[in-house]
């Protein structure tokens, strides 16, 4: 077989056997800080006043693909940010400004495999 061959039959494999990330952490906070989040949000409800929202992501393996962070503002599609994978443990987020309202949030992997989702309301009340 040719080298040239063997690259082009390389290079049409090699996205099938490209591990999908694995999620070692998932954490939605106001900010990160030397690459680690801070201010951690928990439960299914903003807090009245957050202006701005980060999805922080840890991932291992995926070297080389991309993480796709998906920001959904009442049901409707806001930002689909792709984000490339540098190392194999690999610390990424995207963030965006907030309104009231219902947030859903999804991570999936470079060939769409859904790998996390949570939905957060933010209170209307004063």
């Amino acid at each position: 077989m040719s080298r040239r061959f063997l690259w082009l039959l390389l290079s049409l494999l090699s996205p099938l056997v490209l591990a999908t990330p694995d999620l070692s952490r998932v954490v939605l906070c106001r900010d990160v800080v030397q690459r680690e989040p801070v201010g951690v949000l928990q439960g299914d409800q903003l807090p009245k006043g957050l202006d701005k929202l980060v999805l922080f992501t840890e991932v291992h393996g995926g070297a080389g693909q991309k993480l796709h962070h998906r920001w959904y503002f009442n049901g409707a599609l806001q930002a689909d940010i792709a984000l490339p994978l540098g190392a194999d443990r690999w610390r990424t987020w995207s963030q965006k400004h907030i309104r009231p309202g219902t947030w859903r949030l999804e991570v999936l992997s470079d060939d769409g495999t859904l790998l996390y989702q949570h939905t957060l309301v933010e209170s209307t009340a004063p």
